[in-house]
């Protein structure tokens, strides 16, 4: 995703977008023509932590805690394979 559908989607400067990429808390890897290409994981970290901010949680707080939720939801999704996961317990696989 480019800096400027990252825009769109958050309603963020795109000063504000490359602070928090300075700062470490977003990692867009570079394409062969040396652009940046944002990720998904990189989308919800900042619609995060613009909630959060909102909410008044100083910055360092915020990163903190959606960078947290996003690696608690990526070991949700990891534990779905495993069987363990929250669905296997909410709808449990039937043979047909």
């Amino acid at each position: 995703m480019t800096i400027g559908e990252l825009e769109k989607a958050l309603n963020m400067t795109r000063a504000n977008i490359r602070f928090y990429e300075q700062e470490g808390f977003i990692h867009p890897v570079r394409g062969a023509n040396n652009y940046r290409d944002y990720s998904e994981e990189d989308l919800e970290t900042l619609r995060r932590v613009k909630l959060l901010r909102a909410l008044g949680l100083p910055l360092e707080e915020a990163v903190a805690r959606a960078k947290d939720y996003l690696s608690g939801a990526l070991r949700a999704m990891l534990d779905l394979g495993a069987g363990s996961g929250p669905l296997n317990h909410a709808y449990p696989l039937t043979e047909r």
